[in-house]
């Protein structure tokens, strides 16, 4: 009777145990707005978990782009960090120099279902861990693939009377030509309907997006091989901050309307103007999210416009899975991670996102993705925009350089080398360590 009292007792302990383990929150951070595309589905991935993992309880915080690394930065240093959060490859070495990133060793490897690195990387498609990778550990898993080009309003451009098969830019020359016709006026002269306009409203990335492919086009980049260096202010720099501040010159952009808009997110998709730099996830999201203004055959992508009318520039970017070095819960949150990345097609179905794992262009959602054909040759041109271990202050440089001189008028070349000093001050301070 004591042996089996005991017995009893040991097993309402290990029931305990197994019940307390299993009673657990789970802190994820994300950027997406929780009433788009993107942040829905998000919801339903954390319910439908939960319901898989009982006790397992999935906290969201959606955190707005324009504020989400430094409130991050703010909730690490306070000592409160999420459990999983959503890292841009842009600001993964600045994370990972700081200690902040958990690797994705044996355990998390185990937990995430793979016996080994190799089983992780046959698992992506080819290239997309690299940028979350230091010295032999992996610390992400991308969920998000991005691959950007130029996209127009094709409403737009029959109402002026052009193709937009034909009369789709190929070269600078030819957008600012179609602009003087897709601009709209009122009898005063003011503009009503820009045919460009500018992120004023959104992060550095953003501004990065409108500048970065046309120095890539000259030759350049923003910074130097090694990233020790800016190169912003030599003869490409110069000149691709001409060409972007072009549009507000020739009077086909307004710097006060750009500057109170939603570029990306409402601006576009809602007809405030006709051509914008946008990512393949755009045209499907954009059709979901405005079903009842935006036409099947309204927007169309094309290749990222180019001085000599060739396609050559690509930009891509991603945003991975992290989870935080000193979390309680790695193994729940690589679980976890694994189940976000695990459902590619849905993701296209429901978003338009590429998640990008192996064989994610053959999934039944890649056939729904418009263009999909299109998206995948960009590939071949496809360059990463720059990133390094200081990424977010070196960015913040440049968007305070672009806003004085598209928005006060300042000059270009002396506001570059203001930006290369700060920036390569930046730079150097890593060095001195």
């Amino acid at each position: 009777m004591k042996t089996l009292t005991l017995a009893l007792v040991a097993v309402g302990a290990i029931g305990l145990a197994v019940a307390t383990a299993q009673a657990q929150t789970l802190t994820w951070w994300h950027h997406m707005p929780l009433e788009g595309a993107q942040g829905k589905l998000f919801q339903k991935y954390a319910t439908e978990f939960e319901a898989a993992n009982p006790g397992v309880k999935i906290e969201i915080h959606s955190v707005p782009p324009t504020q989400y690394f430094t409130m991050l930065s703010a909730t690490l240093a306070a000592g409160d960090a999420p459990d999983i959060l959503g890292m841009s490859y842009r600001n993964f070495s600045e994370f990972h120099d700081n200690r902040i990133l958990s690797p994705i060793d044996a355990q998390a490897l185990r937990s995430m279902g793979f016996s080994t690195v190799n089983d992780l990387k046959a698992a992506y498609s080819p290239g997309v861990l690299d940028p979350y990778r230091v010295g032999d550990s992996f610390y992400a898993v991308p969920w998000q693939f991005n691959i950007y080009a130029y996209i127009i309003n094709a409403k737009h451009f029959r109402e002026a009377g052009l193709d937009p098969a034909k009369d789709a830019p190929k070269t600078w020359d030819e957008v600012f030509h179609v602009a003087l016709k897709l601009v709209q006026k009122d009898a005063s002269g003011r503009i009503t309907r820009q045919a460009l306009s500018f992120p004023f409203t959104h992060d550095a990335a953003w501004f990065l997006l409108e500048l970065e492919p046309v120095i890539h086009d000259l030759g350049s980049s923003i910074l130097n091989n090694d990233r020790t260096e800016a190169l912003i202010n030599n003869e490409a720099g110069v000149r691709a901050m001409k060409l972007v501040k072009k549009r507000f010159e020739l009077g086909v952009s307004d710097k006060n309307i750009a500057a109170g808009l939603d570029y990306f997110n409402q601006g576009f998709p809602t007809g405030k103007f006709s051509m914008i730099v946008g990512g393949n996830w755009g045209i499907p999201r954009w059709r979901k999210e405005y079903a009842a203004t935006v036409g099947k055959d309204d927007l169309l992508a094309i290749p990222y416009p180019t001085f000599s009318g060739k396609p050559a520039v690509a930009s891509t970017t991603s945003w991975a899975w992290v989870v935080y070095a000193r979390s309680t819960k790695k193994d729940l949150a690589w679980r976890f991670a694994n189940f976000l990345t695990s459902q590619p097609s849905r993701n296209l179905i429901e978003t338009g996102d590429i998640v990008p794992r192996a064989g994610w262009s053959q999934t039944e959602g890649a056939r729904t993705v418009p263009q999909a054909a299109f998206w995948e040759q960009q590939l071949q041109f496809a360059r990463p925009l720059a990133n390094s271990p200081r990424y977010s202050r070196v960015a913040d440089v440049l968007k305070k350089a672009m806003e004085e001189i598209l928005l006060l008028d300042r000059d270009i070349q002396k506001t570059l080398d203001r930006a290369k000093t700060n920036i390569d001050a930046i730079l150097q301070e890593g060095k001195k360590k």
